[in-house]
């Protein structure tokens, strides 16, 4: 359990600093044209969010032994092969960017549940609700329902809870965006893109429950969706249903609708 999804981690005498890491991922021969500043901070972020994360969660076996610098530094290794060198970019990133759907379902992990405050002329404060959803590589804020906010004020979604979403719309930015550049911050009101869920649309993962885009080989058959088992699931104003087997009982001939002018029939 101690080494999942870790290598040989590298040797590091120190914590270093966001220049000191970069320094560090030059002198692996790593090319420095190929990253920023941005991408190192933001990389931190969910790699120390992650592992701190694997000690919570088995306390016994990992405490203070995962979330290390040397782990981090070999996480920060395995993320420039795979999505520089490779260019295999992770769910998030290809979302925003526009080159695949939003409608795709995917597996979305809640990081912050943001709440911003503003003043109507009534003198009454309004407080929208949004989520920060993370695919642990990158991050963008998005839209809920009423029936969704509810389940925030109730804490049935929390932060940590991962959500099954899919036909969702990205509402922003054309031509797509970066989650690289300056402009963009997820955590701002004033992003520039946003992801609308529904409820109809998103059900809760599993807590182990792999982040990114649902393999097609589980959902090909209902059209990359997931089955309501029930009309009872049906949450009314909770968006498009996206697939459910009916069972016809009946079915009656087509019936027509004749209106006669200067007539009551």
């Amino acid at each position: 359990m101690f080494l999942i999804g870790q290598r040989v981690a590298p040797k590091g005498e120190f914590v270093g600093s966001v220049g000191e890491i970069k320094s560090w991922l030059i002198s692996q021969d790593f090319d420095p044209s190929l990253f920023c500043t941005k991408w190192i901070l933001n990389h931190y972020r969910w790699i120390v969010w992650k592992l701190a994360a694997m000690e919570r969660r088995f306390p016994q076996s990992l405490g203070g032994r995962y979330l290390t610098y040397q782990h981090v530094l070999a996480q920060l290794r395995m993320r420039y092969e795979m999505e520089l060198q490779c260019s295999k970019r992770p769910a998030v990133r290809k979302i925003l960017n526009k080159d695949v759907s939003p409608s795709t379902m995917t597996i979305l992990c809640v990081s912050q549940v943001l709440r911003f405050k503003s003043k109507q002329q009534d003198g009454k404060t309004l407080t929208e609700v949004r989520l920060e959803l993370t695919d642990g590589w990158y991050s963008l804020p998005a839209a809920v329902d009423s029936f969704l906010l509810r389940l925030i004020e109730r804490r049935k979604i929390k932060v940590g809870s991962k959500l099954m979403i899919c036909n969702a719309q990205l509402v922003g930015a054309d031509d797509g965006v970066d989650p690289l550049d300056e402009c963009y911050d997820s955590s701002k009101r004033n992003c520039l893109v946003l992801l609308k869920i529904n409820s109809n649309n998103t059900r809760l993962a599993r807590w182990d429950a792999r982040l990114g885009f649902v393999s097609p080989k589980y959902n090909h058959h209902l059209g990359g969706t997931f089955l309501v088992k029930s009309l009872r699931d049906v949450i009314p104003d909770g968006g498009t249903i996206p697939a459910i087997d009916l069972l016809v009982c009946r079915k009656y001939p087509t019936l027509y609708l004749e209106h006669v002018r200067d007539s009551d029939q």
